[in-house]
């Protein structure tokens, strides 16, 4: 503990309650590393607020005592942007018990919610209200709406619904010294000056602290149809996007692309995931269309739903035009369970293969098939046996082109990362695209993102950051 500061843990308990401040090592440990344990820190306790006034509190004392504050959720990120830094001058406030849905608002079709709402909760909430909410994530079960808000996540619906600012209407943030900015409105339109809601989404807790959001809500599609392809190459994976597109009238709920090397991966750690068809094509596509509207769902003379038919008639043509080399179409719940069991699990499989290069970068369309294939033969020529699992949410360009290390391990492979994540961020730079789609710069990406950047926009954000937190104690070195 700081000699400055002796009474740190009696004034935080003051503030918050003892139960809320936690100080030991196997308390603590959780909160003080990142999900892939990478990154680890040092704090002079987490803390756990169970209000506003109590953040705000939080953030006054951390001001007057010159206290680093690092904000977390669930601790499920990728990029190291919840972790504290090594020095212990830091607050580690945890959001998790700030999890209340304060309103629903049916009519209006939103949702008022505090930060440390598990996502999969917020689903099941709307849902009970005859609503949905359409933020879909793998970490859904565990990663909270704060995170999600901080990062501006994206996950499985983007192409239909856009990422989570997209899906913001409004937010309560407490700045650094604790002034609180009530901005929770339910307004789709509110054009009075600056729109501080999105400087504050993606911002990832370097800015203030989000503590509550209102959130759109949609109807809930009660048709689907979801079908799992091989198809010919990347070019053909778009293609056949836009098909799809096209004869649903814009019904795409998901379409995510799944290379050979995504199953192979994932069936090494969970083997009794169903294979979705008899064999492991180069190349693949789990795609889903969903109406809100009941009369899809409606079997007819010729045995098959209207949503259904749209799958079937799409696949047809592509199987024909040679798009599609084999294909599955769900006929059940379970069915359909299973398929998405097939993506949803693949994130975890990657931790558990051990070492990766990971990464979450964002392309446009046209320039998906050149990229890969550039990408494919710069793996290959620095390490043929590296699995190459570059798959992810290509409806709206994003791809997470995980690198994983050869089958059975390869003791040289943190030697190799540096060569692969140059030939990423050149191949992407070379094809007009970014670094970080969803995932947020955090530590990982803080110095490559002063790269890729004009010195007129790092200036600009460092502007922005001086502003709002003088005395750089809002998540210091992340991002920027």
């Amino acid at each position: 503990m700081d000699d400055r500061k002796p009474n740190i843990i009696d004034d935080l308990i003051g503030l918050v309650g003892n139960k809320a401040v936690l100080q030991t090592t196997d308390d603590t440990a959780s909160y003080l590393s990142d999900w892939h344990d990478r990154f680890h820190g040092s704090a002079h306790a987490v803390v756990l607020p169970e209000t506003t006034a109590q953040v705000a509190a939080i953030m006054a004392y951390a001001d007057k005592h010159d206290i680093i504050v690092v904000p977390q959720g669930g601790n499920t990120g990728f990029m190291g942007g919840a972790t504290p830094d090594g020095s212990g001058n830091s607050i580690l406030l945890s959001l998790r018990r700030m999890n209340k849905v304060r309103e629903i608002d049916t009519q209006n079709m939103s949702m008022t919610v505090e930060a440390g709402c598990i996502l999969q909760n917020l689903q099941d909430v709307a849902e009970d209200a005859g609503l949905y909410f359409p933020l879909n994530l793998a970490a859904k079960g565990s990663c909270t709406i704060g995170g999600n808000l901080g990062t501006n996540a994206g996950g499985l619906n983007v192409v239909r619904y856009g990422t989570t600012r997209a899906l913001t209407l409004g937010l309560e943030v407490v700045l650094m010294g604790g002034e609180v900015l009530e901005m929770l409105s339910g307004l789709r339109k509110d054009n009075t000056g600056y729109d501080l809601k999105d400087l504050f989404v993606g911002s990832e807790g370097t800015l203030g602290i989000i503590t509550a959001a209102t959130m759109r809500l949609f109807p809930k599609p009660v048709a689907l149809s979801t079908a799992f392809a091989e198809i010919r190459d990347v070019d053909a994976a778009v293609e056949l996007l836009h098909r799809v597109q096209a004869a649903s009238g814009g019904m795409i709920e998901a379409f995510e692309l799944i290379p050979a090397d995504i199953l192979h991966v994932l069936f090494e750690s969970f083997p009794d995931i169903q294979r979705p068809l008899a064999t492991i094509g180069p190349m693949n596509v789990l795609m889903e269309i969903g109406s809100t509207n009941p009369a899809y769902n409606e079997v007819g003379g010729n045995g098959s739903s209207p949503i259904r038919s749209i799958m079937e008639s799409v696949l047809e043509t592509a199987f024909e035009d040679g798009l599609v080399i084999d294909a599955t179409i769900a006929s059940s719940d379970a069915q359909r369970d299973a398929l998405w069991d097939v993506r949803e699990s693949s994130p975890e499989s990657h931790k558990r293969a051990g070492k990766l290069v990971r990464s979450d970068v964002a392309l446009p369309q046209s320039a998906l098939s050149a990229f890969y294939a550039d990408m494919v033969a710069g793996v290959k020529a620095i390490d043929p046996k590296i699995r190459i699992c570059g798959y992810g949410h290509i409806g709206d360009g994003n791809l997470h082109f995980n690198l994983v290390q050869a089958a059975g391990g390869d003791p040289d492979f943190d030697a190799k990362a540096p060569k692969l994540l140059e030939l990423l961020y050149g191949n992407v730079t070379k094809y007009g695209g970014s670094i970080s789609a969803e995932h947020g710069i955090g530590q990982v990406k803080r110095d490559q993102l002063a790269k890729v950047k004009s010195p007129a926009i790092i200036n600009t954000m460092k502007s922005i950051k001086a502003a709002l937190d003088p005395k750089n104690l809002m998540n210091p070195g992340k991002v920027i």
